[in-house]
């Protein structure tokens, strides 16, 4: 039986990293430890510094423990974390010397952290707590004469110099990697996600361009067998010892077959106007207007009502074939989530026009609005899935956006949300 493979998981990693330099610490202070026990021969301060390192070892264990847990680590989960080292570290140096103990430098490691991993706000709070922990124990510590090494020798006012120049410096390093690490950290972040935004994009694009080239070559295929039964149909109408149910069944086909027809030098007019990028300047009243009563024809099954949520003359909006398109996608969703009517509102104010598609349907499903914009295509009993992809794809190239909702009282609400082009 193979083993069931666990997603990866950046935040985790992200700790592990944190609970194994907290490891190297602690065997560096349990090899100065040691060093006392085995060389200086002194008991001073060995129980509390003892006790210390077991209890920090502990809280690392803990957190080990908690590294099997599959649940993400927040953001508060880290800073507790680094509290918790800097708590940790205290009561070592505490015991070992305070501000005297060279390994006092160590709190800037989980500054370092902070800034590279939490927001603003909680690197600060961790700069503080290491700060203040510092100044404490430049005064509260109990004396170690492995790190004294100016006691009994008439320098005391050059050691403390010292320990004050090492304060200094650590509160100087401390607010430089604050300001800048953190906005660096930022920055990066920022870049990342610019970058899988546009990764996405690329692959959005290409899914289009294969449902383009698809739809391409549907159309030159499908050319023939209409011109085909476009003929044959003429040839069966003009035979008259056709019945009258039979010549409306002929007819009948043959309005259908014009639908093909014009379908498909839709689609090639489309493709050209999307290459020569042909657009216009319409009222956003007239283009609602137009789409739906084109749609309608489509879908004589399905009401539909059209209102106005806005006050005053409708703005004009930039629009072609393929913005047309779009709209209709929508409704053929909302009509094919069982809904019996479709209601579209159209509103504006002084920068941008909605035009929102109401059902009373279904509702959409979860990771259909999760995936909203990305390029993913959900298979469904009606289609592929494709018009909400091309419809947020088409609106996105006017600058606009989609968005996708649930009703509370039941059905979906899709809205177009397109810039102003001015007036008609």
């Amino acid at each position: 039986m193979p083993f069931a493979q666990t997603s990866y998981s950046p935040s985790l990693d992200n700790l592990r990293s944190l609970l194994l330099m907290r490891c190297v610490a602690l065997l560096g202070q349990t090899g100065v430890l040691a060093w006392v026990l085995g060389v200086s021969r002194t008991s001073d301060n060995l129980v509390g510094l003892g006790a210390s390192l077991a209890g920090f070892a502990l809280l690392t264990l803990l957190s080990f423990w908690r590294l099997g847990r599959r649940w993400p680590v927040s953001d508060m989960e880290f800073l507790v974390q680094f509290l918790l080292d800097i708590a940790g570290w205290s009561a070592l140096m505490y015991f070992t010397g305070g501000a005297g103990n060279p390994f006092i430098s160590y709190y800037i490691v989980p500054l370092v952290a902070s800034a590279a991993l939490l927001p603003w706000r909680y690197t600060w709070l961790v700069a503080g707590a290491a700060l203040g922990a510092y100044s404490l124990l430049l005064y509260h510590y109990r004396p170690f004469p492995l790190f004294s090494p100016y006691a009994g020798h008439g320098h005391e006012m050059g050691g403390r110099a010292h320990v004050l120049g090492m304060w200094f410096n650590f509160l100087f390093s401390a607010a430089l990697i604050t300001f800048f690490v953190v906005r660096m950290a930022a920055q990066l972040r920022l870049q990342d996600a610019r970058a899988n935004a546009q990764r996405e994009q690329r692959l959005r694009h290409d899914q289009i361009l294969a449902v383009a080239s698809l739809a391409a070559g549907t159309a030159h295929e499908l050319g023939t067998p209409l011109t085909t039964m476009t003929v044959l149909l003429d040839e069966m109408l003009a035979d008259p010892a056709l019945t009258p149910t039979q010549r409306g069944d002929c007819e009948t086909l043959r309005f259908q077959l014009d639908q093909c027809r014009h379908t498909l030098a839709s689609l090639t007019r489309t493709a050209q106007a999307a290459d020569s990028d042909q657009r216009q300047n319409t009222a956003a009243d007239q283009f609602v207007e137009q789409c739906v009563r084109r749609w309608s024809v489509r879908r004589p099954g399905v009401s539909y009502g059209i209102e106005y949520d806005s006050e005053g003359r409708p703005p004009a909006i930039s629009v072609d074939s393929t913005l047309g398109q779009a709209l209709e996608n929508l409704l053929n969703n909302a009509a094919d989530a069982g809904s019996p009517r479709v209601q579209v509102t159209l509103g504006w104010n002084a920068r941008e026009c909605h035009i929102a598609v109401r059902d009373w349907g279904r509702g959409v499903a979860a990771e259909i609005l999760e995936t909203l914009g990305k390029p993913v295509i959900h298979a469904s009993r009606s289609g592929l899935g494709i018009g909400l992809l091309l419809s947020h794809a088409t609106v996105e190239r006017f600058g606009g956006r989609l968005e996708l909702r649930n009703a509370a009282d039941g059905g979906a609400i899709a809205t177009l949300t397109l810039p102003l082009a001015g007036e008609v």
